[in-house]
């Protein structure tokens, strides 16, 4: 009850500051030198208050020094303690009052306490090095005196933390010389054995601490802190538009937060006028300003932690209900009931009777003001963002932006709310009436939690009654993939990220897979003309017209009308130039630009459907292997993410994007998002079978099935390779160790599967298969020449797999070494001797090959939208361009080009 209520929300503001700086800087380091810098900034207030009451206690026992001394040295035993406490009482003075002077140090336990259990455990941290420290999930460890390990940061830490003693404790008494450097010691004790990646946070703790004393020496700190703070906002935002960091969109809003420190003198002006003027009774009235204070709190727990999961919960209980051993639902109500009382009552609380009435009244005030906003939101503007899966997951929007005029009305409806409150309590002298409305809003939300509770509890009751009868049934999984069982089969499997180099281990650890994929070819001189998805991926969709070089020739079509292009191209030729097809596609890459991709660019082609399977099915996959992988990711992102859930549906539309943050919510548990990373396109594949049947309405049927298990590194059991929590057989391959094996052989071992149906099924021989990557990634690839010109190049990323299987081919699984291939030879590959001259519906040109002199590879790494510079070209530099050609092995045949 402890952690959920005191640390818990502390823990969270540590995580969502470290992924915001990880995501901004893309370094661990940095991201730990932020969170220090955030919980230096947010405790500053407390400090100044701690450090106000220190001086107070410190200057009554200076007062009261030489009286206390002579009685002390007369008296003795209980005459001693009688007169004392006389005195005291005379003086208004309690013992109890000497617990002011450590005041700094009572705040400095739960945060330190927080960053203890978050940062001990960050799975992110582990693999992450800094400078001399090779592991920033273990002790440093820098260097060793016999079997002693020195660990270097706990004694810079205690260092700093001494020289700030120094300065903080200059013409103060040995009491507090004491305390400082006591616990200076204690700190070491504690953390000398600690992750490095915790004590480097501490360590910039401390510094900041050194620096906010030497602030306190200075005339105008608070003047010095403002200049400084503007000069760092005003690089940020340059550093944020100038490296592309972010989409344009994001960064704005990005720079709009924190170009608020500009303001701040105007800020404080404001909040003055407001305390002295509309506010004046609010400030002079402490038992109305103190009721609004606590029941807008309460009634903002209510909201965000018992309203909201219940509206959740009570829409489908059966389907939150037995969730990994859980039971009732209720728990995880309850569990986020307990988080939000820390949130919204606990620590608000404690920072409002530390300050006096002007920061009593402000807090008053912006408190009933967030609660009718948040209400607001909450009921007025919910958005409409399409199913919401257990893992709190949209899985069918684009993204979570709202309209631009949305957004306005939004704001504008937030400002009349503050307008209002302010004339309530103005003209009408209406702060009692807050008191009540506050007052209402607790007893309606809690109402209405307990009807909803009810319904969760009923639909608990039901879930039992049905397992009991036999097992609460599941939906259907929906037939997407309708195969032809007497006509042609044309089957595009797009593997993201799918290594060339791992398909001859592969099938020597598992020759079951050689049955499987009988009548395969793999094309081992394979390249692809980029290391990344966003460059690579239109050549494989659209042929040689979609080649980067070929695109940058385009320069009056946008590079989403290009990307969009290349999408549609495959699709439109067999329902449009080949006799009696269909067309079944899944997950576009980067379709309209967007990663979730936007498949409403094929809704005006009836004979083409399009589907998003990524991500979509983990619920049902994690369910349904609940005994046997026994993850528990689903409980445990319910536990942490139920309360950031209410906040996002709590927030202003324009903030919603970066409360859900791509469905992350900020996590740092890495562990669960390489789960869900990767089990969002393995849980596709492993219902594949389910997803497909064999009575199609047309006579001939093109599928394109585009996933991305094979992209996300994570170690699986062998030999089956399966998911569990904790791996015991890595396998007998040479790439045993090698996360990106595993997750390969997970794939493929899947597809094996479903071929093992296409097999049994008997139409096997009339199925074409293409399987291919869009690029390859790092790794020691022995075919290539050790050379440094190949190395400094990385030629293992433009390595993708290529595997074909025609009509009615059979045999044991073939390498061709000979031919120069590419991943932009796929069109060609899946339409031969089915479409006569097939032509770009786009362009009208004939899809041909164009490699004669070779092919050109950017070796650019633009990998998201918002890194490139132009709308209409791939900004790639000049010295990025290399022109490879026939044996891609060889280092004479890659060549550097000015493009």
């Amino acid at each position: 009850m402890f952690y959920s209520v005191v640390i818990y929300p502390l823990t969270q503001l540590i995580e969502l500051v470290f992924s915001f700086c990880k995501k901004l800087f893309d370094s661990t380091p940095v991201a730990l030198i932020g969170v220090s810098l955030a919980v230096s900034l947010f405790t500053l207030p407390l400090y100044i208050v701690a450090e106000h009451w220190q001086q107070v206690e410190r200057d009554k026992q200076k007062k009261m020094k030489p009286t206390v001394d002579k009685i002390k040295s007369v008296f003795k035993g209980n005459e001693q303690y009688m007169i004392l406490s006389t005195y005291y009482r005379q003086q208004h003075y309690h013992p109890i009052m000497g617990l002011r002077s450590a005041f700094g140090l009572l705040i400095q336990i739960p945060f330190f306490t927080a960053a203890y259990t978050c940062l001990s455990n960050m799975s992110a941290l582990h693999g992450s090095s800094f400078w001399i420290f090779r592991d920033l999930g273990s002790p440093d460890a820098v260097f060793m005196i016999g079997s002693f390990k020195v660990n270097i940061l706990p004694i810079l830490m205690t260092l700093i933390n001494m020289g700030s003693g120094l300065i903080y404790t200059k013409g103060l008494g040995i009491r507090d010389k004491v305390q400082v450097f006591g616990l200076a010691l204690v700190f070491v004790a504690i953390l000398y054995n600690s992750p490095a990646g915790l004590v480097m946070y501490w360590t910039m703790n401390n510094l900041f601490s050194l620096i906010k004393n030497v602030f306190y020496k200075m005339k105008n700190p608070i003047k010095v802190l403002y200049y400084i703070a503007c000069a760092a906002v005003t690089a940020l935002i340059i550093w944020l538009f100038a490296c592309h960091v972010l989409s344009v969109k994001r960064a704005l809003l990005v720079s709009v937060v924190f170009a608020m420190v500009y303001f701040a003198p105007l800020f404080v002006k404001l909040c003055n006028w407001l305390i002295d003027n509309p506010l004046s009774y609010l400030k002079d009235n402490r038992k109305i300003r103190t009721s609004l204070f606590i029941l807008s709190c309460l009634s903002l727990a209510l909201l965000l932690g018992r309203l909201i999961p219940t509206l959740l919960i009570s829409s489908s209980p059966m389907e939150f209900s037995g969730i990994d051993g859980y039971g009732n639902p209720m728990f995880f109500v309850n569990n986020t009931f307990i988080q939000a009382i820390g949130l919204c009552i606990v620590w608000p609380c404690l920072v409002y009777f530390l300050f006096k009435e002007r920061i009593q009244t402000l807090a008053s005030f912006g408190f009933f003001s967030l609660l009718l906003m948040s209400l607001l939101n909450t009921f007025v503007f919910q958005g409409n963002y399409g199913n919401l899966s257990k893992l709190l997951i949209f899985t069918d929007a684009i993204n979570v932006d709202s309209p631009i005029k949305l957004q306005i009305i939004n704001i504008l409806s937030i400002i009349a709310i503050f307008a209002l409150i302010i004339v309530l309590i103005k003209k009408f002298n209406a702060s009692k009436l807050l008191s009540y409305i506050a007052g209402m809003c607790a007893f309606s939300l809690f109402g209405v939690s307990f009807m909803n509770s009810q319904k969760i509890n009923k639909g608990y009751n039901d879930y039992k009654r049905l397992k009991a009868q036999g097992g609460a049934t599941e939906k259907t999984i929906p037939k997407i993939f309708h195969l032809s069982r007497n006509g042609k089969n044309v089957i595009y499997l797009y593997m993201d990220r799918a290594q060339n180099m791992m398909i001859e281990p592969l099938f020597k650890e598992c020759p079951e897979l050689v049955k499987s994929f009988d009548g395969f070819t793999l094309y081992k001189n394979t390249v692809s003309f980029n290391g990344h998805t966003l460059i690579g991926a239109a050549p494989c969709y659209g042929g040689y017209e979609y080649t980067p070089e070929a695109m940058n020739r385009r320069k009056e079509t946008t590079l989403i009308e290009k990307q969009n292009q290349a999408l549609l191209l495959l699709p439109r030729i067999f329902t449009e130039q080949a006799e009696n097809f269909s067309a079944t596609v899944t997950d576009p890459t980067w379709a309209n630009y967007n990663w979730i991709p936007d498949i409403s660019i094929f809704n005006k082609y009836e004979k083409i459907n399009a589907h998003i399977t990524d991500n979509k099915y983990l619920d049902r996959w994690y369910k349904d292997h609940n005994e046997t992988a026994k993850l528990a990711v689903t409980s445990k992102s319910l536990k942490r993410n139920i309360l950031w859930y209410g906040l996002f549906r709590m927030s202003p539309l324009s903030l919603r994007p970066a409360f859900y943050n791509d469905g992350n919510y900020w996590s740092t548990n890495k562990e669960n998002d390489d789960f869900n990373d990767y089990l969002a396109g393995y849980s596709v594949l492993d219902y594949l079978p389910e997803f497909t049947d064999f009575d199609s309405k047309t006579e001939n049927v093109y599928m394109n099935l585009t996933n991305n298990t094979t992209h996300d590194g994570i170690f699986l059991q062998a030999p089956e390779y399966t998911i569990v929590p904790n791996v015991t057989n890595y396998g007998t391959s040479e790439h045993a160790k090698d996360r990106s094996y595993h997750s390969f052989a997970g794939a493929f071992k899947r597809l094996g599967e479903w071929m093992d149906l296409l097999q049994k099924e008997n139409i096997y021989n009339n199925c074409r298969i293409v399987i291919v990557a869009d690029h390859g990634a790092g790794g020691s690839n022995n075919d290539y020449e050790n050379t440094d010109k190949l190395n400094k190049i990385g030629t293992e990323h433009y390595h993708p797999l290529l595997m074909v299987k025609d009509f009615g081919e059979t045999g044991e699984l073939k390498i061709d070494t000979e031919n120069f291939m590419t991943n932009a030879d796929t069109p060609l590959l899946l339409t031969e001797g089915i479409i006569q001259d097939a032509k770009n519906p786009f362009t009208g040109k004939k899809l041909e090959p164009d490699k004669e002199n070779g092919v050109l590879v950017c070796t650019s790494d633009i990998w998201m939208p918002h890194h490139n510079k132009s709308k209409y070209v791939f900004t790639a530099k000049k010295n990025e361009w290399w022109r490879v050609k026939q044996n891609i092995f060889k280092d004479a045949n890659w060549t550097q080009e000015d493009h």
